[in-house]
């Protein structure tokens, strides 16, 4: 019998993810349930298929385990599920609008916190997080899945602070979403 050495690199990474594919697959398709899976929701996809179609409609029959069945729709907890102030937020990679950075230590923290309290009051909806990472207190505004998104803001802010114009841009950053 022989025996091949294991390389500690992008292999190793891959039989790491093969792994947890693996022992996943085993628990869904045994049925198995463990305490990372939610609930089953009250209201699935299958009860939609399963309802009496209308007029002219086709019907459509799903034949699933009911394990299957039990967790379409679930939530499973996990490093990138966030929960702040009772509301669940998916952590994600995306994109939000730099407003504003400064490293003036009598100024910086009082103008990054006027200016997210100005932007909250524009726009009612929009998250604005202010961070201190020394020397640097940054104002970062929103919470977007494509650049395109961030974009049409992006002029928005631009237009409604011209003073701060060649200051706002955009940048990459882990967003939150909310799953609620």
């Amino acid at each position: 019998m022989t025996f091949l050495p294991i390389i500690m690199d992008s292999n190793y990474t891959f039989m790491k993810r093969s792994l947890i594919f693996a022992v996943l697959t085993f628990i869904i398709t045994t049925g198995g349930h463990s305490t990372i899976f939610a609930q089953s929701p009250q209201f699935s996809i299958f009860d939609s298929f399963e309802k009496q179609p209308n007029s002219g409609e086709g019907i459509v029959v799903v034949h699933q385990s009911d394990a299957l069945k039990r967790l379409v729709g679930t939530r499973i907890d996990s490093e990138n599920i966030d929960v702040v102030n009772g509301k669940t937020y998916l952590v994600t990679k995306g994109y939000r609008i730099q407003v504003y950075s400064g490293n003036n230590q009598r100024t910086s923290k009082d103008e990054a916190f006027s200016l997210q309290s100005k932007i909250k009051e524009l726009y009612s909806g929009i998250d604005a997080y202010v961070t201190y990472n020394a020397p640097f207190w940054k104002l970062h505004v929103g919470n977007y899945r494509s650049f395109e998104e961030a974009s049409f803001m992006l002029r928005e802010l631009r237009n409604k602070f011209p003073q701060k114009k060649n200051e706002i841009y955009i940048i990459e950053d882990d967003i939150r979403l909310p799953l609620d």
